[in-house]
């Protein structure tokens, strides 16, 4: 068939008047955002990029500013450029803010109270009047200028960024871990990306905003535009609604958990091409795709009754209440052995499940479909071919499991890696987090808790509860560390590299885990001594 160029389902740079049918999205943001030292800023800036990504469906307005802080009693506020005024009367359904860069700068940091009542003032200011955006804050992009500026970047202002995001319901786009130690390549200058480094921060927006799934592109190295496509089948009328032409795909990525079938004629005939990981460049498959199946690529031969047990805090997957109706929350509870403690796995294809509480026969679920990380995990009656009610099973190591969402690629966790009983299981970005694996135990069985398995990053010593070791996590650390298996009422001390007490606390009345909260400490390395005859510590390295 002849070759269309072809535009995609999500976004368009764009800073004109927009079609009813699209979905306005706005980039508010210093130099970084407006694309400073960049030959073609129009073309290349990260929003411009992300825009492409997208397609037209969506259109993105840059109101990025050179110089500008988020602090009104910066240098340069933002809140006083014309651009402010221009992106609250667009009125975006998609918000993404990245500013704190220049506000990281000594001469403005000496305002830094201030920090967290503006930024949320200017998420206030675009939530007025009824309108609710769905709104994205940036962590910077690594700096790379004269001292203090990047400590103060990485080790205050991207916390406080944290924070509010939490606070306020936001989610986060990461722009400052894909650009450490990357000076040298992605960088002009000290601070400003150079055009591979703003298609790498269009990359990074991409793929939080939209589902982690398979992702087809209209150029080799994953350039041009971009369509994503969740479990399904894909004929070329279908792709077509999508905004997807015929023979017009060079690249695909395939994250974990998913398979990929990309047929030469309409209606999944002819020769096709499985791809199980990501191609950059199809070669003599380039151009060639007019039909495309999506599957699961999971964990078979797991169906039963079993009792989820969390990796991370030992807890047990659970139905609030042991409620049965629709939207009862799922959370982690001690273990019980109650049947809203048990949850059946049927396999539904490849290794995607339906996941079945017991005590209601309702499904687990991903509220609304919502593609972002946080969305919230309940219960509700089954929906005949619901990818948001289908888990790709993934194996991670000694016999724990992640239950992925087919619909999002987001993996079900334990928010924040709570250990308490309550805290609320969600969706999140599969970053190989403990909180994010599940044991999948005997139904209605009670295992120790135990989280004293290897942990990326943790420390551990010989320090002991009930003959179980003591894990501390995660370190480095920017705000609080979590000691395990910790007896009740056993003083607790922290102390800097020459032996000086910077904190001491109690633990609880009762053993279990502990949070030490150390967001006041400098950047270096601490030791926690725990109980006062303990001639071991565990060592605390804080951002």
């Amino acid at each position: 068939m002849k070759k269309i160029k072809f535009f995609l389902p999500l976004l368009l740079a764009c800073c004109g008047l927009v079609a009813r049918a699209q979905t306005r999205v706005v980039c508010v943001g210093n130099s970084v955002t407006a694309g400073y030292t960049l030959q073609n800023a129009d073309q290349e800036a990260w929003p411009a990029r992300l825009g492409v990504m997208l397609g037209s469906k969506y259109t993105v307005f840059n109101c990025g500013v050179s110089g500008s802080t988020m602090l009104r009693r910066g240098t340069s506020p933002y809140w006083n450029t014309s651009r402010f005024t221009d992106a609250k009367n667009y009125d975006p359904q998609i918000l993404i803010i990245s500013l704190g860069t220049n506000d990281a700068h000594p001469d403005n940091w000496q305002y830094k109270a201030d920090f967290v009542n503006d930024y949320s003032a200017m998420i206030d200011a675009f939530r007025q009047n009824g309108r609710n955006p769905t709104i994205f804050l940036c962590y910077p992009v690594a700096c790379y200028a004269d001292a203090p500026q990047p400590a103060n970047l990485q080790n205050e202002v991207i916390p406080l960024i944290a924070q509010i995001a939490k606070a306020k319901g936001a989610s986060i786009i990461d722009y400052n871990t894909p650009t450490q130690n990357k000076r040298t390549t992605l960088y002009n200058d000290n601070l400003h990306p150079n055009a591979a480094g703003a298609l790498l921060l269009a990359e990074t927006a991409f793929n939080t905003i939209n589902p982690v799934v398979p992702a087809f592109y209209q150029n080799c190295s994953y350039g041009g535009y971009g369509v994503k496509l969740t479990v399904g089948d894909y004929s070329y009328a279908a792709l077509q609604a999508l905004g997807v032409a015929n023979d017009d795909i060079s690249s695909i990525k395939v994250p974990a958990g998913y398979k990929v079938f990309a047929y030469v004629e309409d209606n999944f005939g002819g020769n096709y091409l499985t791809l199980t990981s990501d191609n950059a460049c199809l070669g003599g498959w380039d151009n060639l795709t007019t039909s495309i199946r999506v599957r699961a690529n999971g964990v078979t031969g797991k169906n039963g009754t079993y009792s989820l047990q969390n990796r991370n805090s030992g807890k047990y997957m659970d139905v609030a209440g042991g409620s049965t109706a629709d939207g009862a929350d799922i959370l982690q509870w001690r273990g019980t052995g109650a049947t809203n403690q048990q949850f059946t796995l049927t396999d539904v294809g490849d290794g995607a499940y339906k996941v079945t509480n017991v005590a209601s026969g309702k499904v687990v679920d991903v509220a609304g479909g919502n593609v972002n990380n946080t969305a919230n995990v309940l219960q509700w009656t089954t929906i005949g071919g619901a990818n948001n009610q289908k888990f790709i099973l993934l194996a991670a190591d000694n016999g724990y499991y992640k239950l992925k969402a087919a619909h999002s690629g987001r993996i079900v966790e334990v928010s924040g890696g709570g250990l308490n009983d309550g805290d609320d299981i969600l969706q999140y970005d599969d970053n190989n987090q403990l909180h994010g694996q599940w044991l999948l135990a005997a139904a209605g069985s009670l295992r120790a808790a135990s989280t004293a398995a290897a942990k990326p990053g943790a420390s551990t010593a010989a320090a002991k509860s009930d003959s179980s070791e003591t894990v501390l996590f995660p370190t480095p650390a920017n705000e609080t560390v979590t000691l395990t298996n910790i007896p009740a009422k056993t003083t607790l001390t922290v102390v800097d590299a020459v032996g000086r007490t910077v904190l001491r606390l109690k633990s609880p009345d009762s053993d279990g885990a502990v949070q030490v909260n150390v967001s006041g400490l400098k950047a270096g390395s601490y030791y926690i001594r725990i109980g006062k005859g303990e001639s071991k510590a565990l060592k605390i390295l804080k951002q």
